[in-house]
């Protein structure tokens, strides 16, 4: 019998930073599908989900009804969840540098286990998973134009439904381009492009949330670009320091050795840059900002080029932005907005 289980989700700046201030970490993408469908598919229906408030709102993240008998961290690898549940007996939970992993059984007074290697650290783990498709074999169901190269030789590619691939554009894969989405004029290789994204330029092993836009040339490499965030014409990302040493992220606390060489940006949600932006490698920039020029350090969220953003002008801009789109801004949003503004800022509200 499946245990009852609820998903914990952590406020920012734990979480995957830095998307977990606009969204729950189980929605960001690992193995080309949200962590959150992994967990359905390994370990069922959740019960319900541990959320902040806010976030719970904004996403409707219903809290749980009934009695549980599993915390789960919606960071496990997925390849952890059954080994994290298996591990544990009533009333024991697991921990990893001092965050909660999974629990059985009331958390108070429980008997507590130190693991490793069972949390995702940082985005850059999300993308060394493109590496290992879930899928098979190539399936082209959307419009393909001529002279499209598709190469699958090392791996396959997945074209939706709904999806449109323009002329003199190749496709290395693995990869995935979703439904909506129009690839024109590009080179894509070994990367997951979102819902409803338009891309052109170059674009290789990153992720392409929903609605996100990268339409005209550029280099966006080993790099994470959140949900409705526009890359204006001639950004480029660098993915590989001139000394060709390992990469540091700053993961929310301190910045972490990636022990990666080449790591490219971390682009929050509803991000904007100016056109020819340079991202300098490793740099995070954080939800709701706008940016230009040379990105040499890490943009906090809310950041208007070089200071914090007006919230009801952003509010409104992002109002026109959804318009355009045919969505609506929710009022849960807006106070997620709301309530992350004071999260960073605090009393500017």
């Amino acid at each position: 019998m499946k245990l009852r289980f609820v998903v914990y989700e952590e406020e920012y700046p734990k979480g995957i930073y830095p998307f977990s201030l606009a969204k729950p970490s189980s929605h960001l993408i690992y193995k080309y599908k949200p962590l959150i469908a992994w967990i359905k598919e390994i370990l069922g229906e959740p019960e319900g989900f541990l959320a902040p408030e806010a976030l719970a709102k904004a996403y409707d993240l219903k809290k749980p009804k009934r009695d549980y008998d599993l915390v789960i961290n919606s960071r496990v690898f997925p390849e952890k969840l059954t080994e994290a549940s298996d591990l544990l007996k009533d009333g024991e939970s697991l921990w990893e540098e001092g965050t909660l992993v999974a629990a059985k059984g009331s958390l108070e007074g429980s008997y507590k286990k130190t693991v490793e290697g069972f949390l995702i650290k940082g985005p850059w783990q999300l993308l060394d998973s493109l590496k290992e498709p879930p899928f098979k074999k190539t399936e082209v169901l959307g419009e393909v134009g001529k002279l499209v190269d598709i190469n699958d030789s090392n791996g396959p590619v997945i074209i939706e439904k709904g999806a449109t691939v323009d002329s003199l554009t190749v496709i290395y894969g693995p990869a995935y381009v979703s439904t909506g989405s129009v690839i024109s004029y590009a080179k894509v290789s070994s990367s997951y492009i979102g819902k409803n994204c338009r891309i052109g330029g170059e674009v290789e092993r990153s992720v392409i949330e929903d609605y996100a836009n990268k339409v005209h040339y550029g280099f966006v490499g080993d790099s994470y670009v959140g949900s409705h965030s526009n890359l204006g014409a001639g950004t480029t990302v660098s993915n590989l320091k001139n000394t060709y040493g390992t990469v540091r992220v700053f993961d929310g606390e301190k910045r972490a050795d990636t022990r990666k060489v080449k790591v490219g940006a971390f682009i929050g949600d509803f991000v904007r840059t100016a056109i020819n932006t340079s991202i300098m490698s490793g740099k995070t920039v954080g939800p709701f900002s706008h940016v230009m020029g040379t990105v040499k350090e890490d943009v906090p969220p809310f950041t208007f080029y070089d200071r914090p953003m007006d919230v009801d002008k952003l509010i409104q801009q992002l109002e026109r932005y959804m318009s355009r789109k045919g969505l609506a801004l929710s009022e849960e949003f807006k106070g997620l907005i709301k309530e992350s503004y004071k999260l960073i800022y605090g009393s500017r509200l």
